[in-house]
């Protein structure tokens, strides 16, 4: 049987973890955060776009839609936009 892991539950795991670090019990620490929810997600599809291309894998649009849970046709609209790598 294949394994699947879930790397959306280790990532939240991951923020839980040092969001207590980094507010413990303090409230004046809640501006010390910062989190850019969309800038991560565009980080996060382009690494596991670039990986793919990068290694000359086959499919990478259709498996990247796949592991982000997203439908084909928004993986064009979101290489369209500009790479964070680029900026």
């Amino acid at each position: 049987m294949k394994q699947i892991i879930n790397l959306g539950a280790e990532t939240v795991a991951f923020v839980r973890i040092r969001m207590e670090e980094i507010l413990a019990e303090n409230p004046q620490n809640i501006s010390r955060v910062e989190f850019n929810v969309k800038e991560v997600k565009d980080q996060v599809f382009h690494l596991f776009y670039d990986y793919q291309v990068c290694r000359g894998w086959p499919h990478v649009a259709e498996n990247t839609a796949n592991i982000l849970g997203y439908e084909h046709r928004s993986i064009n609209k979101m290489l369209k936009r500009k790479s964070p790598k680029n900026e």
